[in-house]
């Protein structure tokens, strides 16, 4: 193959560059979790999407920039774009379609229905600061931008290997700030920022303010540095040891941040068995029967170890409040969709009607004040609960519908899928099983990185079929 071929175009390096600062900036903006850091993340988003179609002027020797023609073409036969506009159409109608008004005399909020079409998507009319369906749409947007345009605008092995090396060494920073930050005993993020009331001094860890949100981006960071450790061994690089001290740092870095240390230990389990049969002499049928058998047995595994140490080595008991609260919130959720199954609640509405709901129960009332709540819930600590309760039975198709493309697209790709690929899927997938448990995908910077992450394993995949050998 001609040298040029393995290098990328101008606008493959433009694209690849913004898509990795979408990566790698929004956790250092208290993981993207306030507004500002929203817009930020979505205006990183968007510059990566429009350099596709940005006039570029190429320099000598380098190779052509395909034409903002030829981009759309490829981003036109790519079901995540379509599927993407399908779920922000579905929103935005449910933003302009509100059927509750969240009102209020000071003292204290309720909620007023309003004129509505029935026969469309709707929502809450509440504050964009606090949430409603506009700002939900703000988080999931750049997620979409950054896939589409790394799809249609990176291609080469190359820029996919430094975008997972970018994320890699961001992995590292954050670790590593957090690390220090603890051992400092800070209760202030940045030894400045003050952690607010309502989340309590220990929960925020590096950058994060939600530590859950920490260990979600870590663990997908972690996938990221095993990547490059394959890589380097592969390669019989110099850099192999300093992967495996990486590695080693963003290991403690989940395990003083959540419970994901329990996660790491699982992932590193998979991407060691990835590693030794992909490179093996094992038939690529049995490479991934045994990958796929290998995640379903340790993350299992790991749900009924982290239960059993959560109740401190005694018989699980379904009593205790750290999983039965979100055994609760999961029940009294259900009861949600089962009233409103077709359209949901709207997106962003969760926090507005859960209170209605959680009367009803009393674990989250105080002892004999059936109408005060002990426990506030923003969200229902469960992403696929959480999706069909507000954007309902019709919204939670979609993001069903694209998940199922991407599975089955690496199921297409199994047999020429580099381990690198796995590795990064891995993490993917045990982040995706964690959103079961809390919600990493409500967090704008986790959600971005997964999507980002996604995208770069199966176009390597793609870029391993087109170019076979070593990358």
């Amino acid at each position: 193959m001609p040298a040029e071929a393995a290098r990328s175009s101008r606008r493959e390096r433009v694209v690849a560059g913004l898509a990795g600062a979408a990566l790698v900036v929004p956790p250092w903006l208290l993981g993207a979790w306030d507004l500002w850091g929203q817009w930020i993340t979505l205006g990183l988003a968007g510059m990566a999407f429009a350099a596709l179609f940005a006039p570029m002027f190429d320099y000598r020797g380098w190779p052509p920039s395909p034409a903002p023609r030829e981009t759309g073409r490829q981003l036109g036969r790519f079901p995540i774009f379509w599927l993407g506009l399908a779920i922000l159409f579905y929103g935005v109608v449910a933003a302009s379609n509100p059927w509750l008004a969240l009102t209020g005399d000071g003292t204290r909020a309720w909620l007023e229905v309003l004129s509505y079409n029935h026969w469309l998507p709707r929502s809450v009319e509440s504050p964009f600061w606090d949430m409603n369906a506009w700002r939900a749409l703000l988080v999931i947007t750049p997620a979409w931008l950054v896939s589409c345009a790394m799809w249609a605008g990176v291609g080469t092995a190359g820029s996919l290997y430094g975008l997972l090396g970018a994320v890699a060494v961001n992995g590292v920073l954050l670790a590593g700030f957090g690390l220090v930050q603890h051992a400092s005993g800070a209760h202030e993020m940045f030894w400045v920022y003050e952690s607010r009331p309502w989340y309590g001094e220990a929960t925020f860890f590096s950058s994060f303010i939600y530590a859950g949100h920490a260990g979600a981006w870590l663990l997908l960071a972690f996938g990221a540095v095993v990547a490059c450790l394959m890589r380097a061994i592969s390669k019989k690089g110099r850099w192999a040891a300093a992967w495996g001290l990486a590695g080693l740092l963003v290991v403690a870095a989940l395990g003083e941040s959540s419970l994901t240390l329990y996660f790491s230990l699982a992932l590193f389990f998979i991407l060691s068995l990835s590693w030794v049969l992909n490179y093996t002499r094992q038939p690529p049928r049995w490479r991934s029967v045994w990958m796929w058998l290998g995640l379903g047995v340790v993350v299992i595994t790991f749900r009924w170890f982290s239960a059993f140490w959560a109740m401190g080595g005694e018989e699980v008991n379904p009593r205790d409040p750290s999983l039965a609260v979100r055994y609760q919130l999961a029940r009294t959720s259900l009861l949600m969709v089962e009233d409103e199954p077709v359209w949901g609640w709207g997106p962003g509405s969760y926090r507005f009607i859960a209170p209605y709901y959680l009367k009803q129960n009393p674990l989250f009332t105080e002892p004999g004040q059936p109408d005060v709540l002990r426990y506030r819930a923003n969200y229902a600590h469960s992403d696929w609960v959480q999706i069909p309760v507000e954007w309902g039975l019709a919204g939670a198709a979609l993001f069903a519908a694209a998940l199922g493309w991407w599975v089955a697209k690496v199921w297409r790709l199994r047999r020429g899928l580099p381990a690198e690929s796995w590795c990064v899927l891995g993490a993917v997938a045990l982040v995706l099983v964690g959103a079961g448990l809390d919600f990493p995908l409500h967090n704008a910077a986790v959600l971005v990185l997964l999507a980002g992450l996604l995208t770069a394993a199966v176009k390597l995949g793609e870029a391993a079929i087109r170019r076979p050998g070593p990358a």
